[in-house]
């Protein structure tokens, strides 16, 4: 029991590390699928962030913005893939405990993990749109 209990610390701690490298770019983590609008609102706001901080001329934000657009797109790739990875492990995980756990514990490990996905998705949602001005 444990060990089982280690094994789920070790996949939770690898979500939220995932989250906490998201939040390094644009503020907040992260959803697979999220809209476009989303993505293009936190495009936005690292592009202007970054113009700010290095007091870009508009010819210099010219020459950067695609640069800044062309790897967002590839962290937005990177973080699909990576959430994409985190649930398909924790997935795993919900298979590989099943034998070992009796079927109130399964049903109280997939109640945990089923809630701590939802409140990643809702907390996401919040974030961003307490950062965008939606309510």
């Amino acid at each position: 029991m444990m060990a089982a209990t280690f094994v789920a610390g070790i996949a939770i701690g690898a979500l939220v590390i995932g989250m906490l490298a998201r939040q390094f770019y644009h503020g907040h983590g992260g959803k697979h699928g999220e809209g476009k609008e989303m993505r293009d609102g936190r495009r936005g706001t690292l592009t202007e962030k970054i113009f700010k901080i290095v007091k870009a001329d508009e010819s210099q934000k010219k020459l950067m913005k695609p640069i800044i657009d062309k790897t967002i797109s590839g962290l937005d790739e990177i973080e699909d893939k990576s959430n994409q990875d985190a649930y398909a492990q924790l997935d795993s995980l919900k298979v590989k405990l099943s034998p070992i756990l009796a079927p109130d514990q399964v049903e109280k490990l997939n109640k945990f993990l089923s809630a701590k996905r939802k409140s990643h998705e809702e907390e996401e949602k919040r974030e961003f749109e307490e950062e965008h001005g939606h309510h």
